[in-house]
């Protein structure tokens, strides 16, 4: 089966768009939806808190909707996939957004550092938005957390049902079929405890007019809808706990161990021979955390079936001089240089077209072309020498919002905030916004009467990866490149925009045109240090325009 290009955004209801991604290595997808009701929006369970899936998820909202619309966040519980990535897009969207959640998962929220506001809702509670459209909320406590709720769109009959339906499988479908029931209900055997809870939950969902339902993993269900719902009463939770009681014979190990080789020769396409247990878990740990954990899984449907124990799930010892152990960052590889390549569309040579990423010891490194911005704030010391401490964070603050959300909205993305100045990047495919977006920096600038800055900017490859130290690791980017458009920024008087001729010789021809015929136009030259050869450029400034 042909799978599904998951890069692309896609419409899976009357105006709810799936903004998500699926790793097929891993078998894990998460599925964020946003919901668009005329000019306003409503995000369902944003995902994890990398920077990578803020640009990805940002670039495929902007696909159909500017992101700053988004007024509401709902977060159906507070797991690290979900909520993760709120406080890196609650800035960039709406600046009164909502945060909407159960009161059990409102306590956690912030402690992801978010400072935007909580909604509390109770069971039952609706939000109407401004059109009259109704969401109402249901509380499904312990599926699988306490503080669980789940979202139902009156108009469309969508349910938003985070992991209740959720799925893990490396052959994901955006579009569920009946394979997909059992796989759900597996689920909720494992990651639930307890009967009475998912029986509640399935009086809740029964009395719903139900046309689609949406998981946070896994699936949509737009078939089979009453199976799948039905299925609740067949599963039977609180597996971790009952698989524990009984340990195997040596003759029932290796019936296990037979079992797991199967399926880890299935899952890796490698051969595999081994002749215990725990060296078949050192082969999943290299492969990554999923792997691990679906091993595990498997080998624990089979221990069931003999009424054991999974003798992997307890009783090793873990010696402190060689601990085996997997690198996490495997579990989104596949996502993210899936991404970077589609965002970046680097320059490829003639040898390769392949994607110029390497993850070694869990960190990432790539070599992309992009275009530098550097926004510095001209006579900020002079300013805030008079300024109280409140007043100076306060027009930071404002000044810093209204230029990252021109720089997001031209197809930008902000990577540093550099107390009175930032540090953006555009990929290739965005280059030609980037003047644009430079202009209207300035515009709103003086509309708004706030701290002129100078603008510079070059295009070329730099490294974008994990950089600093383990406890503080910073997605960045360095390079030639960089430090260029730090020095045309440095070249650069309030209200001008300064750009390499590599920038200028990128632009579409009538910007090209339109930059050649400003009456303050002037040829410029920088270098990074004293020895190095000058780099050509231009600057110029809009506010005498022809």
């Amino acid at each position: 089966m042909e799978r599904l290009d998951d890069t692309k955004t896609i419409e899976v209801a009357q105006d709810i768009w799936w903004v998500g991604f699926a790793d097929t290595e891993a078998g894990f997808s998460n599925n964020p939806y946003i919901l668009i009701d005329k000019d306003e929006a409503v995000l369902f369970d944003p995902g994890p808190g990398h920077p990578i899936f803020r640009d990805m998820i940002l670039q495929k909202i902007s696909d159909v909707i500017n992101p700053e619309k988004i007024r509401y966040i709902v977060a159906s519980h507070p797991d690290p996939d979900i909520c993760g990535l709120i406080p890196l897009l609650e800035n960039l969207v709406h600046p009164d957004v909502v945060i909407i959640a159960h009161p059990r998962t409102s306590l956690f929220i912030p402690y992801y550092g978010s400072r935007k506001n909580i909604l509390p809702v109770g069971d039952g509670d609706i939000l109407e938005l401004k059109s009259g459209r109704r969401i109402s909320f249901y509380h499904t406590p312990y599926l699988h957390f306490a503080g669980n709720a789940i979202s139902y769109d009156e108009q469309t009959g969508s349910l938003f049902t985070s992991d209740i339906f959720a799925v893990f499988s490396r052959d994901w479908k955006l579009y569920a079929d009946e394979s997909y029931i059992e796989l759900a209900k597996n689920f909720i055997n494992y990651y639930v405890d307890a009967k009475e809870a998912v029986i509640y939950a399935y009086e809740k969902i029964k009395n719903l007019d139900v046309k689609k339902i949406l998981p946070q993993h896994g699936g949509i269900i737009d078939k089979n809808i009453d199976k799948f719902i039905n299925m609740l009463l067949e599963t039977e939770p609180g597996q971790l706990l009952k698989e524990l009681k009984k340990k195997p014979s040596i003759e029932q190990e290796k019936m296990l161990l037979e079992h797991g080789i199967k399926w880890l020769q299935l899952w890796t396409n490698k051969d595999i021979n081994v002749d215990t247990l725990d060296e078949l878990l050192q082969i999943a740990l290299k492969e990554g955390p999923s792997t691990v954990t679906l091993l595990i899984e498997n080998i624990t449907n089979r221990a069931k079936k003999m009424d054991v124990t999974n003798p992997l799930i307890g009783s090793k010892i873990h010696k402190w001089d060689n601990i085996q152990s997997t690198q996490s960052i495997q579990f989104f590889e596949s996502i993210r240089k899936k991404y970077l390549k589609k965002q970046y569309e680097l320059m490829s040579d003639s040898k390769s077209n392949n994607l110029d990423t390497v993850f070694e010891k869990g960190l990432l490194s790539s070599k992309v072309n992009v275009a530098i911005m550097f926004i510095d704030i001209r006579g900020f010391t002079d300013w805030s020498s008079d300024k109280s401490a409140s007043e100076i964070v306060k027009t930071l603050n404002t000044q810093h919002e209204l230029v990252s959300k021109l720089i997001n909205s031209g197809g930008g993305r902000v990577n540093k905030i550099l107390g009175d100045g930032i540090l953006a990047y555009f990929p290739q495919n965005k280059l030609p916004e980037c003047i644009g977006v430079a202009k209207r920096i300035h515009d709103i600038i003086n509309e708004s009467n706030l701290l002129e800055v100078g603008i510079g900017c070059d295009f070329g490859e730099v490294i974008l990866g994990d950089i600093g130290e383990h406890s503080r690791l910073d997605y960045t980017l360095i390079g030639k490149t960089v430090n260029f458009a730090s020095r045309m920024c440095d070249s650069a008087g309030k209200g001008d925009i300064a750009i390499t001729n590599r920038v200028f010789e990128n632009l579409e021809d009538d910007v090209k045109d339109e930059i050649m015929q400003l009456k303050d136009i002037q040829e410029i030259k920088v270098k990074i240090k004293p020895k190095d050869p000058e780099i050509s450029g231009y600057k110029f400034s809009f506010k005498n325009e022809l």
